[in-house]
């Protein structure tokens, strides 16, 4: 039991680190390409209005005009974030649940116990149908990006990863749903 607590620990720490640092290079990565683009505006404006020298010396400071390789990254960084992020919530539950609402108004526990377990049930198969589907999607992928030829199938990858986390969290999950339903079914005999 305590190897699956440290587990459980360490995918949680790994996943929530990964999503700070995926936030991060985002931001840095945007604000980059924000401030190249600002640069490149403003020499092309001095050399509108006649400073061809300043314009000049502007460019020498600065001389990437643009990060042509930006949007391949973006994309990478961005889906690694939303799925490795909607993993890490879904391992703490912490996402957004109609559950907690509707069971709170149905009365009795048995039948509160019994709307868990089937919303735990319609979320396995949800996971289970993303994960089959992503991990198609990732192993038949051929495609390579544009300016790092990196495969398609690595930007993919972060689907299936984090849906097979979802997955064996949602199993667990499903299996402390069917104990408390059970516990509550025999004692309420």
């Amino acid at each position: 039991m305590k190897f699956l607590t440290a587990l459980d620990s360490g995918v949680q720490n790994i996943l929530y680190y990964l999503t700070i640092a995926l936030f991060i290079a985002l931001t840095g990565i945007l604000a980059v390409n924000v401030a190249l683009r600002l640069v490149n505006d403003l020499s092309l404006f001095v050399a509108a209005h006649g400073f061809d020298r300043a314009a000049a010396a502007i460019k020498a400071l600065f001389p990437a005009a643009s990060l042509h390789w930006f949007d391949e990254i973006v994309e990478l960084c961005f889906a690694s974030l939303v799925f490795y992020g909607a993993a890490a919530l879904w391992a703490k539950g912490g996402h957004f649940s109609v559950g907690d609402w509707i069971s709170s108004r149905l009365p009795g526990h048995a039948s509160r116990s019994l709307y868990k377990l089937l919303v735990t049930c319609v979320s396995v198969v949800f996971v289970g149908v993303f994960f089959w589907f992503s991990l198609r999607l990732a192993l038949h992928a051929t495609e390579l990006s544009t300016v790092f030829q990196i495969p398609k199938a690595w930007m993919y990858a972060c689907m299936p990863i984090s849906s097979f986390i979802m997955g064996v969290y949602s199993l667990g999950e499903l299996a402390r749903d069917l104990k408390a339903f059970a516990a509550k079914g025999s004692a309420g005999q």
